[in-house]
């Protein structure tokens, strides 16, 4: 049943197609269907609410965290890097991202272990699943990430919730259920789901214009004068 908020969990999901008549299914095409609805959900559009952030903390000779696998990674779900603050109470910044050139010619070459290496901080790399505090802190420190997430696919349904908000549940059951129409030929009923899905997201465009309301209007440069 859902959590205590009323957000669905994977099993929710697949108990509400086996109501609607889709017991036919085994267990694993509904877990696959399920996901690939929450897919369709997630990528149709980069919400807000693929905006996280996490803390970590690197101590002097530790120069990076793992950011895949995206369950084991210390940012889950990671999917690329917004913005990255040193957040320790005697020193704060903000940390700038690196160019290729600089990370491949100046660090990577380097024996980042070594004492010599280490300083203050104030760039970042991402490379090869690890993120890259540069160069390697020579006191302890803390980090704030901002970051967007990665969906993946949900596989436990007594514990794996969407990491979508819970007014979306109801648009991943819709391309579910479209799914399931598809796979048994019911190509008016998927349509018509297909249909109410299209109205979901329209829902999700307007709350996506309205999150700042009182957010100034931008406006362009008027050159018409010169």
């Amino acid at each position: 049943m859902p959590d205590s908020a009323g957000k669905f969990f994977l099993g929710d999901y697949i108990n509400e197609l086996v109501a609607r008549g889709f017991d036919g299914f085994s267990s694993q095409d509904l877990i696959n269907l399920v996901n690939r609805g929450y897919f369709k959900v997630a990528r149709t559009h980069r919400w807000y609410w693929e905006e996280t952030n996490d803390s970590f903390h690197l101590e002097p000779g530790f120069f990076y965290v793992t950011l895949w696998p995206a369950v084991g990674g210390e940012l889950p779900n990671f999917r690329s890097l917004d913005k990255l603050y040193c957040v320790t109470s005697e020193y704060s910044n903000r940390l700038n991202a690196l160019d290729d050139d600089d990370f491949f010619t100046n660090y990577l070459p380097l024996d980042l272990t070594s004492t010599s290496a280490q300083s203050e901080p104030d760039s970042y790399y991402v490379y090869e699943g690890k993120l890259y505090v540069l160069p390697p802190p020579n006191s302890p420190r803390d980090y704030v990430a901002h970051y967007h997430q990665r969906v993946s696919a949900m596989q436990n349904p007594a514990s794996d919730q969407p990491l979508t908000p819970i007014h979306l549940d109801e648009a991943i059951l819709l391309a579910a259920l479209a799914r399931c129409h598809e796979r048994t030929q019911e190509l008016s009923l998927a349509a018509a789901a297909k249909g109410n899905l299209e109205e979901a997201f329209d829902d999700m465009r307007d709350d996506e214009e309205f999150l700042m309301a009182e957010q100034a209007t931008r406006v362009g440069r008027d050159d018409t004068w010169i």
